[in-house]
């Protein structure tokens, strides 16, 4: 994707879709405005074909948008509604107006494509959202002083940071992989590793993340529940990491590929000692 438009994608949330405004639109306040806001951009059809008015974009170039809906918290479907009007545009038909779920394209769609969609998606707004989660700790860690030091210099909360940096390039490169396609829909297999790894990274950052916070994470006042509140739930939304494991393994027994054991037994026999 062009760093111009991925720059003024995240322009937009940065000035719309503030925690503040995140918190009113959870407090029941209309969104009209903020999806407007997001419908009057463009970016909602970036994946529909230029001959039907859109940018023509494949899903790899628009993970960046993904990703920054995850990194701001947005409270509203933007990611599945880019989706979606994609798929109606393919099949040649014009996409209702306002925000969708990937179920409207259900009878457009195969299933198992609907479902590895809402995978890569998921995948990416957890790498968005990581990111986020790890500079406010990081952050935190260095305001933050106990025993008159700041508490990032302890080694225990150094290790806690580590950890949280790895599942947050983890869950990163998860996202690359589940949007690595030409086209507008995400391979099966890849989607489904993407999300076994984010979804397992977003816990760990969870905890991680709250541990270094200590109780005032979970204050409303405090922003780091915003994110961490949408870790745990695109985690399992479409599926528990050990579901998308299992249809990994599945895929993988499908298409030919040898039983794990098999795998072991035969690589460890060629093995030089």
């Amino acid at each position: 994707m062009d760093n111009e438009l991925e720059a003024a994608f995240g322009q937009l949330l940065a000035e719309r879709c503030t925690p503040e405004v995140v918190r009113r639109i959870e407090r029941g306040e209309a969104a009209d405005g903020l999806w407007r806001d997001l419908a009057d951009s463009g970016f909602l059809d970036a994946l529909v074909p230029e001959v039907h008015g859109g940018a023509g974009l494949a899903l790899r170039d628009v993970l960046p948008l993904v990703q920054a809906c995850g990194e701001h918290a947005l409270p509203l479907p933007f990611a599945e509604t880019m989706a979606a009007r994609a798929v109606f545009a393919h099949a040649g038909q014009t996409a209702p107006a306002g925000p969708m779920a990937l179920n409207a394209v259900a009878t457009l769609l195969a299933a198992e494509d609907c479902r590895a969609m809402l995978a890569a998606i998921n995948a990416a707004l957890i790498a968005g959202a990581a990111a986020r989660v790890l500079a406010l700790s990081l952050m935190h860690a260095q305001q933050r002083v106990q025993f008159g030091k700041p508490i990032g210099s302890f080694q225990a909360v150094q290790h806690q940071l580590a950890v949280m940096a790895e599942q947050a390039c983890a869950a990163r490169m998860a996202s690359q992989l589940a949007f690595a396609s030409s086209t507008h829909l995400p391979d099966r297999s890849l989607a489904a590793m993407a999300m076994n790894v984010a979804g397992d990274a977003a816990a760990t950052l969870v905890s991680g993340s709250h541990a270094v916070h200590g109780a005032i994470g979970v204050t409303a006042e405090f922003d780091l529940q915003l994110y961490t509140r949408r870790l745990l739930v695109w985690r399992t939304r479409g599926g528990s990491p050990s579901y998308w494991a299992q249809q990994v393994a599945a895929q993988w027994h499908a298409s030919g590929g040898p039983r794990a054991v098999d795998f072991a037994l035969s690589t460890l026999a060629g093995a030089t000692p």
